[in-house]
């Protein structure tokens, strides 16, 4: 592969090394600079620029490990990502298997990514329930162990307006009785405590 960076002594891609951003010869890959993101370039300038001239993949380099890195899952075609300092045998690698249709990313940065999306879903999944804020108090409190009078009394209304609001929760959740939706919250529990906030 012939692309537009020199191994530095240490052997590794570095900004000393290699330009602010760069192009790979072949199938159309662009290699950013990290450093070069918000002050000589954006994600809109990148996504014109890409459609414009026919890129198929971008690679962000040099990023630092305690960057940022949940707003760079929104760029175009973005493919890989590589810590600055990166070995330049693994620089390398990384291109050589986004060719080949995979992606590179950091564990990292995957991790972070995935964490989000999960945790996304799982916000998405207790309001697709439609539990109201004061259907997630109910259920919470009733998750801690709370009977319906101490329901009643922590949120100061009536015991059969707790109960109304038990017939709808289980409903939503597709429960049919207490132990259900108990069991139900077991599973929920981290959804449950950041509704009910």
């Amino acid at each position: 592969m012939d692309f537009l960076f020199n191994k530095n002594a240490a052997d590794s891609v570095s900004s000393a090394s290699i330009l602010p951003y760069c192009i790979a010869n072949d199938e159309r890959t662009l290699l950013l600079n990290y450093d070069s993101l918000d002050t000589l370039t954006n994600r809109e300038l990148i996504s014109e620029f890409m459609k414009t001239h026919g890129y198929h993949h971008l690679v962000i380099f040099n990023m630092p490990h305690r960057a940022d890195v949940l707003p760079l899952k929104d760029w175009p075609k973005l493919k890989g990502l590589f810590f600055k300092n990166t070995k330049t045998d693994i620089f390398e690698q990384g291109l050589q298997e986004i060719k080949k249709g995979a992606l590179w990313f950091p564990r990292t940065v995957s991790d972070k990514w995935m964490r989000e999306m999960l945790e996304t879903e799982q916000k998405n999944q207790i309001q697709s329930n439609n539990l109201t804020f004061k259907e997630s108090k109910v259920l919470h409190l009733l998750s801690s162990g709370a009977t319906c009078p101490q329901i009643a009394d922590t949120l100061f209304i009536s015991e059969a307006t707790v109960r109304v609001h038990l017939h709808k929760i289980y409903q939503k959740i597709n429960v049919k009785n207490k132990q259900k939706a108990l069991q139900w919250c077991e599973r929920n529990m981290n959804k449950i405590n950041k509704l009910a906030g």
